[in-house]
């Protein structure tokens, strides 16, 4: 699920690797703050240690997936409702590949976050298609499950796409399918301006 943990606003380095302090799409918007005091929030964070925006399987621990810098955004209101924005640059093509495949994998082995058998309780779960944009791209929608069948209306949204030696996430919760469109629309404008990163895209 969207994260809210909050870290330090300037630029975002590792080794020779760094994300420009106004980079990502929403980063005006944190710079112009809440529209409503105490209605809505955004929160900022360079940590490398954070969990992927989509996370299908829950992992927590710090990743260790060759990660060389990263910046998260996270919007939300009181409404609820919420939004993200995530870039995640690697140390490599190679290494940006392989966790891909492994949030591919995680969608595949962790489907829905089922109870029991019998069970009449309520679950959580992901379901991601292939989507075009960038080298590699999924469309993620995450579902409510209860008592065995999944709502017909998805929770929430996500795109997880990746463009050379980068990943980059894009959110919503509570805003309704409609939000799709835009979240897609984000990624496919960062699919482009993340080249401008030296050693990405080359």
């Amino acid at each position: 699920m969207i994260g809210s943990l909050l870290g330090g606003t300037g630029v975002a380095r590792a080794g020779t690797a760094e994300i420009p302090k106004g980079f990502l799409l929403t980063e005006p918007a944190v710079t112009a703050g809440p529209i409503v005091e105490g209605e809505e929030w955004w929160k900022i964070s360079n940590s490398l240690s954070r969990q992927l925006e989509l996370n299908p399987c829950g992992t927590k621990g710090k990743p260790r997936d060759g990660r060389v810098a990263m910046r998260t955004i996270t919007y939300s209101t009181s409404a609820p409702s919420g939004s993200s924005e995530q870039l995640v640059l690697y140390r490599s093509t190679r290494s940006a590949q392989a966790a891909f495949r492994k949030l591919r994998a995680d969608l595949a082995r962790c489907p829905r976050r089922a109870t029991a058998k019998g069970d009449t309780g309520s679950g959580f779960g992901y379901v991601g298609k292939p989507l075009r944009v960038g080298d590699e791209a999924l469309s993620v929608t995450g579902h409510l499950y209860k008592q065995g069948k999944r709502e017909r209306e998805p929770a929430e949204l996500g795109i997880v796409a990746r463009r050379g030696a980068a990943l980059f996430f894009y959110t919503d919760i509570g805003n309704g399918p409609r939000a799709g469109k835009k979240i897609v629309n984000q990624a496919k404008r960062m699919t482009k301006k993340v080249c401008d990163l030296p050693g990405v895209c080359g």
